[in-house]
């Protein structure tokens, strides 16, 4: 869908489920059946020095030089010790408000083990792209049962060996400054509820700085960890992680009055 904008702070949307204002105009491609999802030897160790020699403290440093606060460390620290009470890395789910949304959560906030992103597969169409993203934990989602399968054994790996950590995007696309939680499906709690390991939401909202005509202050409010309920199946277990953590994203988007920088209006049926 092309957005109808009229002017920077004002944009008309159609489809919250679908509509993307990530301005990313990369071609959607089909993830190869061969694709390795597990990193090999030079990948990990380039990886590693490009995550935590550089990567990290650059656009960490960056995140804080541009204000960033953060909330809610003391839920931090109980997510790392229900990680190692279960011996397993963890799932992050967080709203998507920016193309930065995934460094400033592994380069900043999350100081244990490596985060890896689940994201679409529109990265594979540059190479370039591919490579460095890569290093820094790009899994892009699969499109046939093949590739699923080898995608789910990638995870399992991140998860069960590694214990490192899983970084999910619930909404799937970025409305920038969007101060609002959109609605999410389960079905992108198939992966906590399958490995029975715990969820950490987190939330990014906009605080209003003391010049008003400044872009808003990011506060990073991370909620309590959830844990999947163990006297519900798995098919369960979805519904509950999703709705629990919905719950916690609206409640801490909702805990004070953010700043609208951009307004987003639902075009009625007629309008498009």
């Amino acid at each position: 869908m092309k957005v109808k904008q009229e002017n920077k702070r004002i944009i008309y949307y159609s489809d919250e489920l679908n509509d993307d204002f990530g301005n990313i105009e990369l071609k959607k491609d089909d993830v190869s059946e061969k694709y390795k999802y597990e990193r090999n030897f030079f990948e990990k160790t380039f990886g590693n020095f490009l995550y935590w020699c550089v990567a990290k403290p650059i656009l960490g440093s960056y995140s804080l030089i541009k204000g960033m606060k953060i909330e809610g460390k003391e839920n931090l620290k109980e997510y790392y010790k229900l990680l190692k009470e279960m011996n397993t890395g963890g799932f992050i789910y967080a709203n998507h408000v920016s193309n930065e949304d995934a460094f400033y959560i592994q380069c900043l906030i999350i100081n244990k083990k490596r985060v890896n992103v689940i994201a679409n597969s529109n990265i594979l169409s540059s190479k370039i792209l591919t490579f460095f993203t890569r290093q820094l934990g790009y899994i892009p989602l699969a499109n046939s049962l093949k590739g699923q399968a080898k995608m789910m054994k990638g995870i399992e790996y991140y998860l069960k060996n590694k214990k490192e950590h899983i970084l999910i995007f619930p909404e799937a696309h970025i409305w920038p400054f969007y101060t609002k939680i959109r609605p999410f499906k389960s079905a992108a709690f198939h992966y906590p509820a399958k490995y029975n390991t715990p969820v950490l939401p987190i939330v990014t909202t906009f605080k209003e700085r003391k010049n008003k005509n400044k872009k808003p202050r990011k506060v990073v409010k991370i909620c309590k960890p959830i844990v999947p309920n163990k006297d519900l199946d798995s098919k369960s277990n979805k519904e509950f992680l999703r709705n629990e953590t919905y719950n916690a994203m609206v409640a801490a988007s909702l805990s004070y009055k953010q700043m609208e920088y951009i307004k987003y209006i639902k075009k009625e049926k007629n309008e498009e």
